[in-house]
């Protein structure tokens, strides 16, 4: 039977990293299936998860850990990942405001109150053309679980974006 392994991996960037992260993988008879990666604060840190027949799953991970320089964490499970059947209604959540701490917990304890699940989220921050200050950016991908009422959830991010002097855009 096929395990599947969660894969979380940061350490100092250096060319080279994926491509030897793909030869260990190759080399136990791994299946590289998905992955999101980023540079952060002079480290490549990423997620990826790795399909590998469960006899093989135990040389994987040992092989994966003898990668110099790079930290290593695993969740395994069997068989095929659990299959979430596409929401019914999709929503996007766009952000851009001056940075300062709180904006990330104060929006989505809005979404989290609403029943809002968080698929797929990118910020970023970046110099503001102008002020020389740093702006926050957000996007996101987001789900609802079960009903949503959406002018409730609407009036209730207007509300908490101009208490936090963000611009903030939600659309279905």
């Amino acid at each position: 039977m096929d395990s599947i392994l969660i894969v979380t991996i940061s350490g100092p960037d250096r060319a080279g990293l994926v491509e030897k992260l793909a030869s260990v993988i190759a080399g136990h008879s791994g299946n590289w299936e998905h992955a999101r990666m980023v540079h952060l604060a002079d480290r490549f840190v990423g997620l990826l998860q790795i399909r590998v027949d469960g006899a093989q799953q135990q040389d994987l991970e040992a092989g994966l850990r003898t990668i110099s320089g790079l930290d290593v964490m695993l969740a395994a499970t069997q068989g095929d990942p659990e299959v979430v059947p596409a929401p019914e209604r999709g929503l996007r959540l766009e952000l851009l405001g001056s940075d300062h701490p709180g904006i990330v917990r104060d929006i989505f304890a809005v979404l989290a109150r609403a029943g809002v699940n968080v698929e797929e989220l990118h910020t970023s921050t970046e110099a503001a053309p102008d002020s020389g200050g740093m702006l926050f950016r957000a996007k996101a991908r987001l789900s609802p679980q079960g009903e949503l009422d959406y002018e409730a959830l609407q009036q209730d991010l207007s509300a908490i974006a101009m208490d936090l002097m963000v611009d903030l855009k939600l659309s279905e």
